[in-house]
């Protein structure tokens, strides 16, 4: 086969090939890069029996070392102390909505803890209403003015 004018034997070719010479060696031997060889070996399968693939010489890389058993506890919003229920709470109790019920422009505050699940529902301009955003801020006035 002609191939960048200079010619390759097959046959002598998958003779190297058969006592165990690589692609690479072969090439040498012909003057022409690897890259034919392997070429020629694809399409001329019958000469060229695919060679059983060694084991790599490098070393084994050691197994990666196991993570350490996280100490602290993950945060789960569910284990925190839920929210006191006030007067103000019990007195909205007949007038609250499951969460399907409520309408835009209703307060979103749980009134319970347990379900079904029970929301203030009083008319406000925001998420909450006057009183229940009054408690959400005083919440977060505490926790900022215990961390400083």
């Amino acid at each position: 086969m002609t191939i960048q004018h200079r010619t390759v034997d097959i046959e002598a070719a998958s003779k190297l090939w058969n006592d165990d010479m690589s692609a690479s060696q072969i090439a040498k031997r012909f003057g022409v890069s690897r890259n034919v060889i392997v070429g020629i070996a694809f399409r001329n399968r019958a000469f060229f029996p695919e060679k059983q693939r060694s084991r790599s010489t490098r070393p084994q890389k050691a197994a990666p070392t196991p993570r350490k058993v996280e100490t602290r506890k993950p945060y789960t919003p569910h284990e925190r102390e839920p929210v006191p229920v006030n007067d103000y709470d019990v007195r909205r109790l007949p007038y609250a909505k499951h969460l399907e019920d409520l309408l835009p422009g209703e307060c979103k505050w749980p009134l319970n803890s347990g379900g079904p699940y029970l929301f203030c529902a009083a008319k406000t301009d925001g998420k909450y209403c006057r009183h229940h955003e009054s408690r959400a801020l005083a919440g977060h006035r505490v926790t900022t003015r215990g961390k400083a």
